[in-house]
C-alpha cells in the first residue's frame, strides 16, 4: 500500500455562463464558482437577481390574493 502513488486528476470545469472549458491560466473566481471572464460572471449574477425578483413578486402576489 505504501508503494501506491495517487495520481492527481485535474477536474475539467466549464464556465457556468457560456459553458466554455476553463483553462488553468484564465480562471476568474467569484462567489464560489470559476468563470472565464468578468462578463460571464455578471451575466450569471444578473440572471440570479432576476430570478430572485420574480420569486419575490410571486410571493407578494400570492399573499395579496389571500388577504
Amino acid at each position: 500500500m505504501a508503494d501506491e502513488t495517487k495520481v492527481a486528476v485535474e477536474e475539467v470545469k466549464n464556465c457556468p455562463a457560456c459553458k466554455k472549458v476553463l483553462k488553468k491560466s484564465r480562471k476568474y473566481y467569484r462567489n464560489g464558482s470559476y468563470y472565464c471572464n468578468n462578463t460571464c460572471f455578471r451575466t450569471v449574477q444578473a440572471k440570479l437577481l432576476k430570478e430572485k425578483a420574480d420569486a419575490k413578486e410571486a410571493a407578494e402576489s400570492s399573499t395579496e390574493s389571500k388577504g
